[in-house]
Order: C-alpha cells, then structure tokens, then sequence
C-alpha cells in the first residue's frame, strides 16, 4: 500500500487542478499528421488533378510511417491529432507549474556569488 505523505509542493494550485480537469475528458488521442490534398498531372499536355488523396504520416520507432486514408478516416484522424495536440499542450503547462512551483518551494543548492568584473586597461 502507498503511505499518503506530505508532498514538499503543498496543495495543488487551482490552475494546477483546471488543467487537471482538461486532462480527465475522453477523448480519442492520435499522433501525426494527416494531409488532404490533391495530385497534378500533365495528361497528354494537359495539367489534371486527381483526387484528393488523404495520407496520414507519423514517425514510429525513428521511422516515418505513411498510411492511404479515406476522406472519413481523415476527418476523424484530424480530430484525434487536434485532440492530442491539445492535451500535449496540457501537459506542458503541468509541467511547467511543477518545476516552477519546486524551484520556488523546495530548498536546493546554494547558489555562488558572482565575480565582479574587472577593468583590465593596457
């Protein structure tokens, strides 16, 4: 069982708790990029578009990954990045007010004097 101690940062924050609150709703989550777009061709001397082509990339393990999609994948694949965007966002923000909040709140290092500079003339 975990012993519930005191955290060194005190309570959360109530910006701390909203952002939490962010984080909490369902949502389908999708890294990557989706692009729809059509292909120009020069067609018997003609420039022609076929399409659109929908195509989802994303990188997996240092590769990049590309996949075909259908116009309703891609619409709910768009969602799904926007909605990790948004959370990727989030989180970022959490991040940042507890390093902020452990800078300001838990004792650390001493931090040395600064020189004084010096004029050298010759």
């Amino acid at each position: 069982m975990r012993s519930h101690t005191e955290s060194p940062l005190g309570d959360l924050p109530a910006s701390y708790k909203k952002l939490l609150t962010r984080l909490a709703q369902p949502d389908w989550i999708c890294q990557g990029t989706v692009v729809c777009r059509p292909l120009r061709r020069k067609i018997g001397g003609q420039w022609v578009e076929k399409g659109p082509y929908c195509l989802w990339t994303c990188k997996c393990q240092g590769k990049t990954v590309c996949h075909a999609l259908s116009k309703t994948q891609y619409q709910v694949a768009k969602r799904a990045i926007e909605a990790n965007r948004r959370v990727m966002g989030v989180l970022a923000k959490l991040q940042n007010i507890t390093f902020q909040t452990i800078l300001r709140r838990v004792p650390g290092v001493r931090k040395r004097q600064q020189l004084q500079a010096t004029k050298v003339t010759h």
